[in-house]
């Protein structure tokens, strides 16, 4: 029940990754109950630019998109953000954007946490 009120409390942040879903051409949909999760895998992230440029897979809300350049523990490491996201529902995505201002991309709080816990690998 608790998940399912957290999905229901970001899924405004949640359908902002339909877009995202359809320029990235998915080809395959894996639906996960907890945390509930839309996984997609995707062609690519040809419209992405800056910090984004590079990404191998992301999150946005309770959907995570795993490109054709998917490292091991990539899928590990957006489950946490998925937590994250309800650890923080509704002002996620703005704790991670002013920490994305004050500190970069890899210095942010939110990244830390999940390269660390996953124990993923930055590559620029």
């Amino acid at each position: 029940m608790k998940s399912l009120i957290l999905f229901i409390l970001n899924l405004p942040f949640t359908l902002t990754g339909i877009v995202p879903i359809i320029l990235s051409g998915p080809y395959d949909l894996r639906l996960m109950k907890n945390p509930s999760t839309l996984v997609f895998k995707v062609k690519s992230f040809w419209w992405s630019f800056g910090y984004m440029k590079n990404a191998r897979a992301m999150t946005i809300g309770h959907i995570i998109l795993l490109g054709p350049k998917v490292l091991n523990n990539d899928f590990e490491h957006e489950l946490i953000h998925v937590k994250q996201c309800e650890r923080y529902p509704m002002i996620y995505p703005l704790l991670y954007l002013y920490e994305l201002l004050k500190n970069g991309y890899r210095k942010n709080r939110f990244e830390d946490e999940a390269y660390s816990l996953s124990k993923s690998v930055y590559k620029k």
